[in-house]
């Protein structure tokens, strides 16, 4: 009777843990609740989990760099339409029948453009300076509050942003891409002219600045000024402003110097034109005012081709990013299943194992009432 009876408790607390397994698994959908009970599905689980987690973190920064460019697009499309009004005024300026009245108002139409294009070039999304390169924290255009010089301050770098696992996109375009025409460039063993206004940045996105001192161009990258520089070969003519050659010393296959106009200085010499004074403000002939609207006109065609060609390029990285959070969130939907399949428990078995521990449960119960209900007469008879 004693041994009867303590096999049934034993064979009670075996029934009891299997019920707590079930309940666990039909509350969770899960298969174990701690690694001890199948390490092998604890491993699986571990590594599943992590990338799962992985391809999440991946799939928010695409969906933050999409909306990014979403952004970006636009403000280019709003550059370009400015630039084409731009050249329509300067057109309409060069018309010899126009009065001079007419050309100032023209220049307050200048001016109100080149603010406008100051708005859109420091546009922002998500906390985020968008045409800083990689310094998004800080605006990439500055105005100097008395002159009204415009100045990028960005870098020529582009943010990459992951895409996959160890791999990585170029995001959007950079300042230097978008809002400066190249005047100049030069491969290896070529000579390259600028001015002392002009930027000069090679296609690694390093920037070599100018040391009038020495004279010399000092290379910049990301992190500030290196030790490494290239002499000016020869300085020409003394200008205003100043005038420099030198010689493409990067023998790299495919790098390229390229010097850089800030289209903001464009629309001030037009403005000035337009005033027929000079940089300095003392006045210039009517033909000389001509001379200077037709110079800025070309440069003007080019601006828009240039910033043409940062539109395509951000359109061509833009559908990378597209791509990329396609097949992102197929990897996603594809871990999410394998953990199913791997974590997760058929919900119908576990609904049929529960009827069956029911049905034991009872039988166990009913025969511990049988048992305890013997007597000892019954018991010897």
């Amino acid at each position: 009777m004693i041994n009867s009876l303590s096999e049934s408790i034993y064979r009670l607390s075996l029934l009891n843990a299997e019920q707590e397994r079930i309940s666990y698994q039909s509350s969770t959908g899960k298969k174990i609740d701690n690694g001890s009970d199948d390490s092998l599905v604890f491993t699986k689980e571990i590594y599943i989990e992590d990338k799962i987690s992985v391809f999440d973190g991946i799939k928010k920064q695409i969906d933050i760099t999409a909306a990014q460019n979403k952004s970006a697009d636009s403000s280019l499309a709003e550059i370009k339409d400015i630039i084409s009004s731009l050249k329509s005024e300067i057109i309409r300026a060069l018309d010899d029948g126009i009065d001079p009245e007419s050309k100032k108002n023209i220049a307050i139409n200048l001016e109100g453009m080149k603010k406008n294009l100051f708005l859109f070039s420091n546009e922002q999304s998500n906390g985020e300076y968008l045409f800083s390169g990689t310094e998004g924290t800080k605006p990439p255009f500055e105005q100097d509050p008395v002159t009204g010089d415009v100045t990028y301050v960005g870098n020529g770098y582009l943010k990459k942003v992951a895409v996959d696992e160890g791999s990585y996109r170029d995001r959007g375009v950079t300042g230097f891409d978008m809002m400066m025409n190249t005047n100049d460039t030069a491969y290896y063993g070529e000579k390259l002219t600028f001015t002392a206004n002009e930027r000069v940045v090679d296609n690694s996105g390093n920037e070599w600045v100018l040391d009038a001192g020495v004279p010399q161009l000092v290379k910049h990258t990301e992190i500030g000024a290196s030790t490494e520089t290239m002499p000016l070969t020869e300085i020409l003519p003394a200008t205003v402003p100043a005038k420099y050659e030198t010689t493409n010393p990067i023998s790299t296959p495919g790098q390229v110097l390229k010097s850089k106009e800030n289209i903001f200085d464009v629309i001030d010499n037009l403005v000035n034109a337009l005033n027929q004074v000079d940089s300095t403000g003392a006045p210039i002939t009517e033909d000389q005012a001509k001379a200077q609207l037709k110079d800025g006109l070309g440069k003007v065609n080019q601006a828009f081709d240039s910033i043409n060609a940062a539109h395509s390029a951000l359109g061509v990285r833009n559908k990378i990013f597209e791509v990329s959070s396609e097949k992102v969130s197929a990897k996603i939907t594809h871990f999410n299943i394998l953990f199913r399949e791997t974590a997760g428990v058929d919900l119908g078995k576990v609904a049929m194992e529960a009827k069956a521990l029911e049905l034991t449960f009872t039988a166990l119960y009913s025969t511990v009432n049988k048992m305890n209900q013997l007597s000892l007469v019954n018991y010897i008879n």
